[in-house]
């Protein structure tokens, strides 16, 4: 993986798209910092059809990968952190 100088990526949320792209990144070679900015409590998951064990919070979201594979990836976690802007000439 070509990144062209690239020492940090600022992913932003802990759902599905925000998982695959930390997965994808690592898969192919990147090996640089990988910030995720996310709202959400838990590490990457995946969003069921509406239910109202769901909608109630009767139950987990189910995970999109396993706790070891998310700490293989070695992510800097910011959250609870809604990101509201972004500012590319401060790097913020």
């Amino acid at each position: 993986m070509t990144t062209d100088g690239i020492e940090r990526i600022v992913v932003i949320g802990a759902g599905q798209a925000g998982g695959w792209v930390c997965r994808t990144l690592r898969q192919e070679g990147f090996s640089g910092r990988i910030s995720v900015v996310a709202d959400e409590p838990e590490d990457f998951y995946e969003r069921p059809p509406l239910s109202k064990a769901v909608l109630t919070s009767q139950a987990d979201l189910p995970r999109l990968f396993p706790v070891d594979a998310v700490a293989g990836m070695a992510i800097d976690w910011y959250r609870p952190c809604t990101a509201v802007g972004l500012d590319r000439d401060r790097r913020r």
